[in-house]
């Protein structure tokens, strides 16, 4: 069954007041008719190019008769003079205004309808942190929507997703999803990086090596995401480290065997832990100068920039034909690499329907794009290896061996892992 705008809104406000419980001030959300309106307004403007590019806005709605209006204090408003009326016309003429990373139409609605109020400013950090590129961010706490393009529309009730239209389906963030096909390659990356790593004095080891594994993993989301951004799909092989071996089954065009990306990680790891270690000094009473204590803040940014530039740069690498080959410790061996491997028939693929789930279906690796299916292939003859899968439409699959087995994660969004829930 084919799915539109209608079908998304009554999933937004049938999921609207359950979707957060604890304490939490769940902000308001506009009647389904209303709500519809603006899903389907948006939907068409969404649908129509402007000189050959589709265009990609944001919406952030607030209602006319909350006290609250549910916004960061440190998000910028741009008002207009004078509210205007909501319509295609109108949309379509403001939507090349706003940059879908960083600011979005300010809509409300009241007994009269939808007025369009103005812009909203959010900045880049709330867009970065989503894909893994940032720690520290502001969002907002209204209804977000974020259109992506012809037919995708996603609709958050702040940090939260609620559901989103994806080509004619809708799909909601049912629990929390989790890609485990990475936990192997990053704790093993973590092992071969630990000797570079200074420990924490203060901070529990389960809080450091916590955050050092969701800083792997979104170091990975942020090369993953930087690619899919792009739009031209790319595949990320991630091979065994500390092994002297060459890397089997493929053939790299460019080879680099290039520590830029695993020292910029190590140092931002290094600054964090050194930072914490000073601030918990200070809130347990220990005289800590706050020259100090800003000069390690700054270097927690610093090196956070220096390791947000490298994965944007080895994401570049995905621009030329071919994958991207990565240690498991972080070091870029080359890219432009072409999968030579022959698939090991003796082999099954099954479809991975998502963790603590069992009894996987088989599936058709023949039905996938060439990407796919060059990545079973490897897989199948090295069964340590792990690849991402970045699709030009922009879902991410991951492939690896489990069990005897290699298992296919299809339509993955690669998220920060602080943020699962985004």
């Amino acid at each position: 069954m084919i799915e539109f705008p209608r079908n998304l809104a009554e999933a937004v406000v049938g999921r609207w007041n359950n979707l957060v419980a604890g304490d939490y001030v769940t902000p308001p959300c506009p009647p389904v008719d209303l709500l519809n309106e603006l899903l389907e307004t948006a939907y068409i403007v969404a649908s129509a190019p402007e000189e050959t590019r589709y265009p990609q806005f944001n919406l952030l709605a607030l209602s006319k008769n909350e006290d609250g209006d549910y916004t960061d204090e440190f998000i910028q408003k741009w008002p207009f003079d004078k509210p205007r009326s909501l319509s295609i016309a109108e949309l379509r003429r403001l939507a090349p205004a706003v940059d879908v990373k960083k600011s979005g139409i300010w809509v409300e609605w009241g007994k009269d309808g939808w007025k369009i109020i103005g812009l909203i400013d959010l900045g880049t950090s709330w867009f970065r942190a989503r894909i893994g590129l940032e720690y520290s961010y502001k969002h907002p706490s209204c209804l977000f929507i974020q259109v992506d393009g012809p037919g995708r529309m996603r609709v958050h009730q702040g940090a939260f997703l609620v559901a989103m239209l994806i080509d004619g389906r809708i799909e909601r963030l049912e629990g929390i999803d989790l890609d485990i096909s990475l936990h192997p390659p990053i704790n093993s990356g973590l092992k071969f990086l630990s000797e570079n790593l200074v420990l924490p004095a203060s901070e529990p080891m389960r809080d450091f090596d916590s955050f050092a594994f969701t800083a792997m993993y979104n170091t990975y989301s942020g090369i993953s995401n930087s690619i899919r951004l792009e739009g031209h799909g790319g595949s990320i092989i991630v091979v065994p480290a500390g092994e002297q071996r060459p890397v089997d089954g493929l053939k790299i065009k460019y080879p680099l065997n290039s520590s830029c990306l695993k020292l910029a990680f190590i140092e931002f790891m290094n600054a964090r832990t050194e930072h914490t270690d000073l601030v918990v000094q200070h809130e347990s009473g220990k005289h800590v100068p706050k020259e100090q204590l800003s000069q390690f803040a700054f270097s927690v940014r610093e090196t956070l920039t220096e390791l947000v530039e490298a994965s944007r740069f080895v994401a570049r690498l995905a621009g030329c034909d071919g994958a991207i080959v990565i240690s498991e410790d972080l070091v870029v061996l080359g890219f432009g690499a072409e999968i030579t491997s022959n698939f090991n028939t003796k082999t099954k693929i099954v479809e991975h329907l998502g963790f603590g789930k069992s009894n996987f279906p088989p599936l058709d690796i023949e039905r996938f794009g060439m990407r796919h299916r060059s990545a079973a292939k490897l897989v199948s003859q090295q069964s340590d290896y792990c690849v991402l899968v970045i699709s030009q439409d922009g879902p991410i699959s991951t492939i690896w061996s489990e069990d005897g087995k290699i298992n296919v994660k299809k339509n993955f969004y690669l998220v920060n892992l602080n943020l699962p829930w985004t």
